[in-house]
C-alpha cells in the first residue's frame, strides 16, 4: 500500500471507528426490485472505487450519487423516512471526502430542512455558499431557514443578495415584501409585492399578502382584486439540483410518481410518456395504466386514451372507476350508446358510485329515455339527498315523463328556497315553456335576473333562455338584445350565438346573422344547423366558393346525416345556376 492509500485508509478508520470501509447506509428497504438493483449497483461502484484506491473526490462523487438516489426516493414517497436518513449519511461522507463540491452540503441542507432541522440546514447552506457564493437557490433556502429561526434581518440581507445576482427574483421580492408588511412598512411592502405578483401572477400567496397591504392602506377595491386571486400557491424556485432528484429512481412505481410530478406541472403529454414507460416496466401496474389513460385525456390524445382504457379493462374488467372514466370519454366523443354501457357497468360494480349514476342519468336524458333517467336520479338522491343539481335534473325528467305538475312543484320550491340556483330557475322556465306557459316562464326569468346577481356564465344561460322565449313571442328586438347580452357574458356558449343568428335572420339582418353563426361554429364546428344557415347566407350574397368550402369542411361531422346531405345538395345546385 502506498503512502497516499495508507493515509486514506487511516482517515476512514478514524472517521468510522474500526470499520475498514466507508459506512454505507443499510436501513432503507426498497420494495421495487428495480430500485434495489440501482442501490446495489451504486454500492458496488463505491466498493470498486475503494478497492481501486480512487481519489477522495472520485469516491465522494460515487457516495454522493448513492445519496441522491436515496433522496429521490424520499421525494417520491414522503413517508420514506429511512431514505432521507440514508441520503444525509451519504452526503456527510461525500462532503468529508470532497469538501470542494458544493452539491453535498447543499443537498444535505435540503434534507435537513425536510426534517425540520432549520439550524443544521442553515449551517449546511452556508457551507455550500462558502464554495459557490452565487448559488441563488442556496441563498433563497438559507433565507427561509433564517426566517424560520427568527432571524429576519439575516433573511432580508440574503434576499437583497439574491436580487443583486438575479434582478426581479420573485421569491426574494415576496420575502422582502412580507417582512416589510410584518414590520408595518406598508408602502414598501406594496412596492415589493406588486413587483412579485407581476413577475409571478400564479403565486396566490403573493396576492394574499398584497391584498392585506392594500387593505391596510384603505384601498378596498385593490384589496378585493388580489383577494380574488389569493391561494396557498407559493413562489416556484427553479432548482435543477433538487429537480433532478425525483427522476433518478427507476422501476414502474417510481415512474408513476415521476409522471404525477409532470401532471402537477400541467405537462400532460410528457406525463403520458412517463406513465407509458411505467406500464412497459410492469404491465401489471394498475395505477400506471389508470394514470396513463387519464394523462392521454388531459393531453387531448383521445384515440390513445380510448386504446389505453380498452387495454386496462381487458386486464382489469372489474375496475368501476375505469368504466366510469371511459364512459365519460366516450360520451364526449359522441358515442352515447357505448358510454351508457360502460357507465351502467360502473354502477353494477359499485352500487353507491354516485357520480356514475348521475352521469348515466344525464346521458339517458339526452338519449330521450327519461323514465330510465328518473331511476338513476332517484338513486343519486338516495345516496346524497342534498344534491341540488340532481334534484333539478330529476324534475326536468319528470316533466318529460308526462308529470309536469310534480316537476313544477319541485322547481318552484327550489327557486323560492334558493333564488341564486340558476340551474333550477332555468329548468323551471324550460318546463313552463314546454307547457306553453310562456308568460309565466318569462316572468320567472325576469324576476330572477332583477333580484339576483348570478355569475357571468349562469346569467348568460338564463338570458339565452329568456331570449328564446321572447323570440317565440315574436318580440324579436327584445330577444336580440337579451341574446347579445348573453353572448357578451359568455362568448363560449354556441347555443346563444346560434339562437341570436336565427333571430337576426327573422329581423332581416343577414350580415349580422352570419357573424353570429360564425361565432357558434368557432366554438362548436360540429353544429351542423349553424353551418347550413351560414352557408345559405354566403350563397345568397354571391359567396358560393366560401359556402361550398364550409359545407365540404362539415362533411367530417355529418357522414350519415341525411338532412345535412340534402341541404348541401340544394345549396350546390343553387350555386351552380
Amino acid at each position: 500500500m502506498n503512502r497516499r492509500r495508507l493515509a486514506s485508509a487511516l482517515l476512514v478508520i478514524l472517521a468510522c471507528g474500526a470499520a475498514e470501509r466507508l459506512p454505507l447506509p443499510s436501513r432503507y428497504e426498497a420494495h421495487d426490485p428495480a430500485v434495489r438493483g440501482q442501490i446495489a449497483s451504486l454500492e458496488r461502484r463505491v466498493r470498486s472505487l475503494e478497492d481501486a484506491g480512487a481519489t477522495d473526490p472520485g469516491l465522494g462523487a460515487a457516495v454522493g450519487e448513492l445519496g441522491r438516489l436515496y433522496h429521490g426516493l424520499q421525494l417520491l414517497d414522503s413517508h420514506a423516512f429511512t431514505a432521507i436518513e440514508a441520503a444525509e449519511a451519504c452526503y456527510r461522507e461525500a462532503q468529508r471526502l470532497d469538501p470542494s463540491d458544493h452539491r453535498w452540503p447543499y443537498l444535505r441542507g435540503f434534507a435537513e430542512d425536510t426534517r425540520g432541522d432549520h439550524e443544521a440546514a442553515a449551517a449546511s447552506y452556508r457551507a455550500a455558499l462558502a464554495i459557490e457564493p452565487d448559488l441563488v437557490p442556496a441563498i433563497q433556502r438559507l433565507a427561509q431557514s433564517e426566517l424560520e429561526r427568527g432571524r429576519p434581518n439575516e433573511a432580508a440581507a440574503l434576499w437583497n443578495r439574491a436580487l443583486e445576482l438575479r434582478p426581479g427574483f420573485p421569491p426574494a421580492l415576496y420575502g422582502l415584501g412580507s417582512l416589510a408588511l410584518e414590520r408595518g412598512d406598508t408602502r414598501t411592502a406594496v412596492d415589493y409585492l406588486e413587483r412579485a405578483v407581476a413577475a409571478e401572477p400564479g403565486a396566490g400567496r403573493g396576492h394574499y399578502s398584497l391584498a392585506m397591504a392594500w387593505r391596510r392602506l384603505g384601498d378596498e377595491d385593490r384589496a378585493a382584486q388580489h383577494f380574488a386571486q389569493a391561494s396557498h400557491t407559493d413562489y416556484p424556485l427553479d432548482d435543477p439540483l433538487i429537480r433532478e432528484l425525483a427522476y433518478l429512481p427507476a422501476g414502474s412505481a417510481a415512474l408513476v410518481q415521476q409522471g404525477l410530478i409532470a401532471v402537477q406541472a400541467g405537462e400532460f403529454a410528457a406525463a403520458a410518456t412517463v406513465f407509458g414507460r411505467a406500464v412497459d416496466a410492469d404491465p401489471t401496474n394498475l395505477e400506471a395504466r389508470k394514470h396513463l389513460a387519464l394523462a392521454h385525456v388531459d393531453a387531448g390524445q383521445l384515440e390513445q386514451a380510448e386504446a389505453a382504457y380498452e387495454e386496462l379493462l381487458t386486464l382489469h374488467p372489474g375496475e368501476a372507476s375505469a368504466h366510469f372514466e371511459f364512459g365519460q370519454l366516450l360520451a364526449n366523443r359522441g358515442e352515447p350508446a357505448e358510454a351508457i354501457r360502460h357507465l351502467t357497468r360502473a354502477t353494477e360494480l359499485a352500487s353507491d358510485y354516485k357520480q356514475a349514476h348521475y352521469q348515466l342519468a344525464l346521458l339517458l336524458d339526452r338519449a330521450g329515455r327519461p323514465l330510465e333517467a328518473l331511476q338513476r336520479y332517484d338513486r343519486v338522491l338516495e345516496l346524497d339527498p342534498a344534491y341540488a343539481e340532481a334534484s333539478t335534473r330529476r324534475a326536468a325528467a319528470l316533466a318529460l315523463s308526462g308529470r309536469p305538475a310534480e316537476a313544477l312543484d319541485i322547481l318552484n320550491a327550489r327557486v323560492a328556497a334558493a333564488p341564486s340556483d340558476a340551474a333550477a330557475l332555468q329548468a323551471l322556465s324550460v318546463v313552463l315553456r314546454q307547457q306553453n306557459r310562456l308568460r309565466e316562464a318569462r316572468t320567472a326569468l325576469e324576476r330572477g335576473l332583477r333580484s339576483t346577481q348570478f355569475p357571468a356564465d349562469e346569467e348568460a344561460r338564463l338570458r339565452t333562455e329568456l331570449g328564446g322565449i321572447l323570440a317565440i313571442e315574436r318580440r324579436l328586438a327584445d330577444a336580440a338584445r337579451e341574446l347579445r347580452t348573453a353572448q357578451q357574458l359568455d362568448p363560449t356558449e354556441p347555443q346563444t350565438s346560434f339562437v341570436l343568428g336565427m333571430v337576426l335572420l327573422d329581423l332581416r339582418r343577414p350580415e349580422e346573422a352570419a357573424r353570429a353563426f360564425a361565432a357558434a361554429l368557432a366554438v362548436r364546428p360540429d353544429l351542423l344547423l349553424a353551418r347550413l344557415r351560414l352557408a345559405a347566407i354566403l350563397a345568397q350574397t354571391d359567396r358560393c366558393d366560401e359556402a361550398l368550402a364550409l359545407l365540404d369542411d362539415g362533411r367530417r361531422f355529418a357522414a350519415n346525416d341525411p338532412v345535412f346531405a340534402q341541404a348541401s345538395r340544394q345549396l350546390r345546385a343553387a350555386c351552380a345556376e
